[in-house]
């Protein structure tokens, strides 16, 4: 039975709705009397970034990650963050700010500083993005929706599905979900895009009219082209990535920044053996309109969206639909508005 009919078959009692879910919120510390980014260390009231569990520091030193806890509901995600980015920002030094923009203000390569990790690995990890991809783009901001299918939903429809496996049915889910998630990325382009201008000199061309979302498109922060995952099926988004950090294509399996994640696993061969536990949604931009920078419409439309595209067909061939539904997102994105 197909996922598709395995939702049309089961009861009406099914709870369809529940989910797990999470926010994190990137942000830039901005200074307020010159409207750079800030100089300011990481902010002492906030105590050790290396144990505080909902705020981090991302990239640079500039450049802050509220994080939520899981959440069973997007309002309780979005209070979550609510409390969170009411801490941090009572936190700040009274000369900075958090820049409510997905795009930077004006900033050089030369004033944004590493983030000052003591983990040896982050520090390297983030010198290898800063050779392999410049420093500019690290400071292009967003926000990561985590999504997971409630456990009682995943246990009925694992007992009307047939499967033997729990970790094998997960993974068909999810991976389904994955595929449609980039088939149809591009409503959310149309719908979300919020990142239409760059400062004169962001990036190696300067564009001549605004944009939907130029963080969702090629100009913004995107792996090379000579990284290719396929997501014809988990043994080959396995393969394919350890491939890329063998050969020096990626220096870790989290330099891969494909629009959707599966995650659950610190490696991705580990799926194969324990299933994936949730899915990264990673292609919003900051809503300026918004203080949280995403709406609570706009996380149960994602939601109800995830839901109908675990319901709709899965492509048929999945590396050219995927391929051509790339390709339609970057004209969604790039189309002037």
């Amino acid at each position: 039975m197909s996922i598709k009919e395995l939702l049309q078959e089961a009861p009406s009692s099914l709870p369809i709705l529940q989910g797990t879910f999470g926010l994190e919120h990137e942000s830039l510390r901005i200074d307020r009397q010159s409207q750079r980014l800030s100089k300011r260390e990481h902010p002492k009231a906030l105590g050790s970034r290396n144990f505080h569990p909902y705020i981090q520091t991302d990239y640079s030193e500039a450049q802050i990650e509220l994080i939520t806890p899981i959440a069973s509901s997007t309002k309780e995600a979005r209070r979550f963050l609510t409390g969170i980015a009411d801490v941090a920002g009572r936190s700040l030094d009274k000369g900075d700010y958090l820049w409510p923009l997905s795009m930077p203000p004006k900033v050089s390569e030369d004033e944004i500083v590493i983030a000052r990790l003591e983990d040896d690995f982050e520090r390297h990890y983030r010198q290898h993005l800063a050779k392999v991809y410049g420093k500019r783009l690290q400071t292009i901001s967003g926000i990561h929706y985590n999504y997971g299918l409630g456990q009682d939903l995943l246990n009925q429809l694992f007992k009307l599905s047939g499967y033997k496996n729990l970790a094998t049915f997960k993974n068909d889910l999810y991976l389904k979900l994955a595929q449609n998630f980039i088939k149809y990325r591009w409503i959310l382009t149309y719908l979300y895009g919020a990142s239409p201008l760059a400062e004169t000199g962001f990036g190696e061309q300067d564009l001549d009219k605004p944009v939907r979302s130029i963080r969702n498109s090629s100009l913004g922060y995107v792996n090379h082209e000579s990284v290719k995952v396929s997501y014809s099926s988990l043994e080959q988004y396995v393969a394919d990535i350890e491939a890329c950090v063998a050969d020096g294509r990626l220096i870790a399996e989290k330099e891969f920044y494909s629009p959707v994640r599966l995650r659950g696993a610190k490696r991705s061969r580990d799926y194969l053996s324990q299933g994936i536990t949730y899915l990264e949604f990673r292609c919003f931009d900051i809503d300026p309109f918004d203080q949280q920078g995403i709406a609570q419409e706009t996380l149960d439309t994602v939601h109800l969206l995830a839901l109908a595209l675990l319901w709709l067909d899965g492509p048929q061939t999945v590396n050219q639909e995927l391929q051509s539904a790339e390709e339609l997102n970057e004209q969604v994105a790039r189309a002037p508005v």
